[in-house]
């Protein structure tokens, strides 16, 4: 239950307190660690019969028994099983208490593995009732409502599913504290559960009615190395397909927050394939440099005002007219024009898109 190094260390910190040689014995009377390094690896007669015995022994001679020296020797439970045993060198008046200081620090041990144990189970059934849900794979109904009901909710409720992306390039701490950051914040929400899909990802599934009322908040927090695709509102048997639009969503281009309900064009680009959109760009802004895609950007982004644009651009007017008038005799589309601004501004927002 624990390692030779962490009984090691047991002792050696309560040997830092108490002055007295400590030992930590295993159910098989074997010394695993001692602040004595010649007594590791020994048989010790009296810790293995309190082992044995679950009882505590006291000894006042030396070497009455093998092994054995004068001290207390106190065995110590876990779930109800004697695991080992704790045995401290001196007057039994005198360590007694030095005794039952080092079964509290090894019973906070066990403890924490406990609850961390405790965190990493609950973590992975989050996770496995996630997945199962936005891949309609099948999930018991007894225990599905049975788990909705811990966090305040229904089968009858509707949902959203919200996808939380780190994404990060540098130090793999950078990243342990950019995830521990992320799932603080997602255990905030109520009325919600996440799972965590590697090898960055959660998968949040909340409550409609408690998405609406934490929206301001999402907006608020989500920000760089975090990326966050809302999907769209659905039953719960149709949590897939809230999944998929929040992969729309994720994949329709750049910036912490990209919402599916927000989308229009992105819809119909997301099923264009890599071969039609290359065509398209390649008849409209492939042939144009990257000043002359920031001035159509800036123009349009504009409402196609001159003077706006040329404010933005930090040029004259007249000096803009002329580079929109080479962006006609580059790509063929006036950029003035309704009908050829529709076609370059869809480019530009094509563009953006991720290659699928």
């Amino acid at each position: 239950m624990i390692s030779g190094n962490t009984a090691q260390q047991i002792v050696d910190t309560v040997r830092d307190v108490c002055g007295y040689d400590v030992n930590y014995i295993d159910t098989n009377g074997m010394i695993l660690a001692s602040t004595d390094q010649e007594r590791i690896g020994t048989y010790h007669e009296v810790g293995h019969q309190a082992a044995r015995t679950a009882k505590t022994i006291e000894v006042y001679e030396d070497e009455k028994y093998t092994g054995t020296r004068r001290g207390v020797n106190i065995p110590f439970r876990y779930h109800g099983q004697v695991i080992g045993v704790v045995g401290i060198t001196g007057e039994p008046e005198t360590v007694r208490a030095y005794a039952h200081l080092t079964l509290r620090i090894i019973r906070l041990l066990l403890r924490e593995r406990d609850l961390d144990t405790s965190r990493e189970l609950k973590r992975a059934e989050y996770s496995y009732v996630a997945k199962a849900l936005v891949s309609n794979d099948a999930i018991d109904e007894a225990y599905l409502e049975q788990f909705l009901k811990q966090y305040g909710l229904s089968v009858k409720d509707r949902f959203r599913v919200i996808l939380v992306q780190i994404h990060l390039t540098d130090r793999s701490e950078n990243i342990t504290m950019a995830e521990a950051l992320a799932e603080e914040q997602l255990q905030r929400l109520k009325n919600s559960f996440f799972g965590y899909d590697y090898p960055s990802r959660y998968i949040l599934i909340m409550k409609e009615e408690t998405f609406q009322n934490s929206l301001p908040q999402l907006r608020k927090e989500i920000h760089e190395p975090m990326r966050a695709a809302i999907g769209s509102e659905c039953t719960l048997q149709g949590i897939s397909r809230s999944f998929q639009n929040a992969m729309l969503a994720m994949a329709s281009g750049q910036g912490p927050l990209h919402e599916f309900d927000s989308l229009y064009l992105e819809l119909l680009y997301s099923g264009l394939s890599s071969s039609v959109r290359d065509a398209f760009l390649s008849r409209t802004v492939f042939g144009l440099c990257e000043k002359e895609i920031r001035i159509l950007r800036t123009y349009y982004a504009c409402d196609m005002s001159l003077k706006k644009s040329a404010e933005q651009l930090f040029v004259h007017i007249n000096t803009l007219q002329y580079q929109l008038d080479r962006i006609h005799e580059k790509s063929g589309l006036n950029p003035r024009r309704f009908k050829d601004a529709v076609i370059l501004e869809t480019a530009l927002s094509l563009s953006d898109m991720p290659r699928r």
